[in-house]
């Protein structure tokens, strides 16, 4: 039951409030909302088609790929232009109480996104997660606003990361490289010279 009723306000949380008069989503992005596979995303960039296009209702094309929750389709569209990840996004038709009107667009998915993919995929591609909005709100805050995203493992790591980064920056290090989330392994330690194992002794027979 509580399954489904965080299923639910994600659900209420993704639909855009829409503007009362000429409000209707463009033959392309009615494409991005009814994409499923890769493959079709791959055909229409193909053809030439750029996903860079920035509409009075619903936001642009990567908006509504977050929104769709479909990760495959948001990389082929990242694909295309990397840069997009770090893109500004109009919040004109979305409702986030005390936001701007624009925000980068991954604290558009930290607050919308169905799912964890999403981040992965922008932070993948390059989106910077200490970037805030104009009244200082970090990728935190707005994903401790996502019934989806609060309280995960992501979160955790997002948080573990952002701190290391701020310590390493007061003490003027090197920042911390935000990669691999998925994939962290562990290091192998450093075996020191006199404990690594050695070849077969060799054995003078001739002298036996």
């Amino acid at each position: 039951m509580k399954k489904t009723l965080v299923s639910m306000a994600a659900l209420l949380m993704t639909l855009p409030v829409m503007a009362a008069e000429n409000c209707a989503y463009s033959p392309l992005q009615n494409l991005i909302r009814n994409v499923r596979s890769v493959n079709e995303v791959n055909k229409l960039i193909q053809q030439g088609v750029q996903f860079s296009e920035e509409v009075r209702c619903g936001g642009s094309l990567t908006q509504l790929a977050v929104l769709r929750g479909n990760a495959d389709v948001l990389q082929a569209i990242l694909n295309q232009d990397r840069a997009r990840a770090n893109a500004e996004v109009s919040l004109q038709s979305y409702r986030i109480d005390g936001a701007p009107s624009r925000v980068p667009l991954i604290l558009f998915a930290a607050y919308y996104a169905p799912n964890e993919q999403m981040i992965y995929k922008l932070i993948e591609a390059g989106a910077d997660i200490s970037k805030t909005d104009d009244s200082g709100r970090n990728l935190l805050w707005y994903m401790d606003q996502n019934p989806v995203l609060r309280n995960t493992d992501l979160y955790d790591r997002l948080n573990n990361m952002m701190l290391e980064a701020l310590i390493r920056s007061q003490q003027k290090q090197p920042v911390y490289q935000f990669s691999n989330l998925q994939q962290q392994q562990p290091q192998q330690p450093k075996i020191p010279a006199q404990l690594q194992p050695k070849g077969p002794a060799v054995v003078d027979v001739a002298s036996e």
